[in-house]
């Protein structure tokens, strides 16, 4: 298997995660999968639509990773539960990230530029930790959760899976 990947949504946040795979340097890029544009559409840095997420199951033999970049929690569990049938989960990290000891982080997880997990925290999978955004030690971050931007997580705190925090939220 190789590092061959595809962003799964076409948005802003799409535009997002692009520059953190490019950043992180871990991937090769293939390109978007999006349900709403057409193939061929060039979203950023060159890359384009290569397929709609009705076809993923015929992108197996294209890439081997993927990664949801749909902010909406519901919506980006629903991608995930069926992307994962086909493909492998990526976890992404922008390289500006602070990660500490014993951090875990769960498959599907994007991490974005100067966010920090402090030591022992656990993230779960499919999980957006937005630009900036903190979270102590100690905490237990559930599945398919989006930190919005500058969000605060304090030492030992629990947040249940599907949450959406405010833009900088202090938890």
């Amino acid at each position: 298997m190789s590092n061959r990947i595809v962003i799964i949504g076409a948005g802003g946040h799409g535009k997002v995660v692009c520059d953190t795979i490019l950043a992180q340097n871990e991937y090769v890029l293939n390109g978007f999968v999006d349900i709403s544009m057409e193939v061929g559409t060039t979203i950023i840095n060159g890359y384009q639509v290569i397929a709609s997420q009705k076809d993923l199951e015929s992108l197996k033999s294209q890439v081997d990773f993927f990664i949801v970049a749909i902010g909406n929690n519901k919506i980006r569990e629903q991608v995930f539960n069926s992307a994962k049938l086909f493909l492998e989960p990526a976890i992404v990290i922008h390289p500006s990230a602070v990660i500490g000891s014993n951090v875990k982080i769960g498959a599907g997880t994007v991490i974005l530029p100067n966010a920090v997990i402090n030591a022992e925290a656990h993230i779960g999978e499919n999980v957006i930790v937005n630009a900036r955004s903190v979270v102590d030690h100690d905490c237990i971050i559930g599945n398919n959760i989006h930190l919005s931007i500058g969000t605060m997580v304090g030492s030992n705190s629990k947040i249940k899976n599907g949450y959406l925090s405010s833009i900088g939220e202090n938890i």
